[in-house]
Order: structure tokens, then sequence, then C-alpha cells
């Protein structure tokens, strides 16, 4: 008799389990262990701190007409085509860095990382092998025993672009809360005072990490591009 059981349609408790399990795996290794590092990362206090300069200066001093002869809804829609272009770049760049090629470069980030001993990566006549660059430190071990300590090379550059990919979506449902909200009004309507600048406050927000979140991604790209041309010319001798 089998001991797991089978729900309408086919589909077993363990296989609806599954989806759950990946997406906790994922947040464990992946999410939690930067989700600190990032809500204190540079990109998010400079989104605050222009956001709020910004604001201050369009309702304090009138120091930004143009905000008060555009309407929410014009906005909100040039910032949902920016979020669905970087959505799309994320989309693509997390494609391209899952499909990275099984080669030095890829093991040498899987292996590598704060939190674990330096590693370096030769190839021998049975495959890819790894050992410590200093072998008086602490032996190399798999990266679950080292805990949330051990952050990869490689979960770096997956997080970033998941990340940024989530700072786009953000960025859509943002708007559209704020069209919603504010659809018919002005960037800056001083009739409405409070609530209108505390929606552009966040709406500034969102649009400036969203921005540099795009900026890091092209950052993260183009690290990689150069380590894979070492790597690659290292290879053939040059």
């Amino acid at each position: 008799m089998s001991g797991t059981s089978e729900a309408p349609g086919g589909t077993t408790k363990e296989s609806r389990a599954m989806p759950r399990q990946r997406i906790f795996r994922f947040t464990r290794r992946y999410l939690l262990p930067r989700l600190w590092e990032t809500i204190l990362h540079k990109n998010a206090a400079l989104s605050l701190l222009f956001s709020g300069a910004l604001t201050f200066l369009a309702f304090r001093f009138g120091w930004v007409p143009a905000l008060q002869k555009v309407a929410v809804k014009d906005l909100v829609a040039g910032v949902l085509a920016f979020s669905a272009l970087g959505f799309g770049a994320a989309t693509a760049a997390t494609v391209l860095a899952l499909g990275i090629p099984r080669g030095q470069l890829y093991y040498t980030m899987i292996t590598n990382g704060p939190g674990a001993p330096r590693a370096r990566i030769t190839k021998t006549d049975t495959g890819w092998q790894a050992e410590a660059v200093d072998p008086g430190e602490e032996p190399l071990l798999a990266s679950k025993l080292y805990g949330q300590r051990f952050r990869s090379f490689y979960g770096d550059l997956i997080f970033t672009f998941v990340w940024t990919l989530g700072a786009q979506l953000g960025l859509g449902v943002v708007s559209l809360l704020y069209f919603a909200i504010a659809g018919d009004l002005n960037m800056v309507d001083c009739s409405n005072c409070r609530r209108s600048s505390l929606g552009l406050f966040i709406m500034a927000s969102a649009t400036i990490y969203a921005i540099f979140q795009m900026g890091s991604l092209l950052r993260a790209m183009a690290d990689y591009a150069l380590n894979q041309e070492i790597y690659d010319r290292r290879e053939i001798g040059l």
C-alpha cells in the first residue's frame, strides 16, 4: 500500500509540496543571508534621500514646476513602460545566468565567497576538482555545512538578477496603486498636500530604486563578462 495520498486530479500531496519546498530553499539559501545587507545597501538609502529631497523641493519651494503640470496618469504610463523593459532585461539576465557554461569560472564562483575558505579549481583527467588555496585553513566542505554565513559568488550573481527583477515588478505594482488612488491629480497638488506629497515620495523612491538596481544588474553582467574573458584566455594560454 502506498504511503502517499492522492488528491483529486491525480496530484499527490508530495507533488504539491515540492514548489513550496523549492521556494523555501531559495529563500533560505539566497534571500535571507543577503536580505539585511540589501536593505542597508546604498541603493535603498540613496533612493530615500533623493526622493525626500525631490518631494521637499517640489512642495516646499516649488522648484520642480513640471511636476505641477504633469498628471499622475501620464507619469505612470512612462514608468510602467520602463518597468516592463527592466523586467524583461532582468528576466533575460537571470535565464542567461542559469545557463552559464559549467567551466572553470562557474565552479570557481560556486565554491568561493564570504564565509568559506578560498578554493582553487583545477582540471584533471577525471574532471574538475576543488582544492583549498591555503591547506592550513579550514578544509573545504559542502555549502550546506557552512550554513547562512557562506554566500557564493554565483549566488550573489543570481540574487542580484532576481532582486532586480523583483524591483521592476514592485515598481509596476506601486505605479498601478498610485494611479488607482490619484489618477486624475497632478504630481504636485497643493490642495491635497499630504496625500500628494506622500504619493510622490513613494513613487519616486520606487522609481529611483528600480533605476539603481538596473545599474547593479548591468555592473554585475559587465563583471561576469570580464571574468569570463579572463578565464577563457587563461585556458588557451593567453
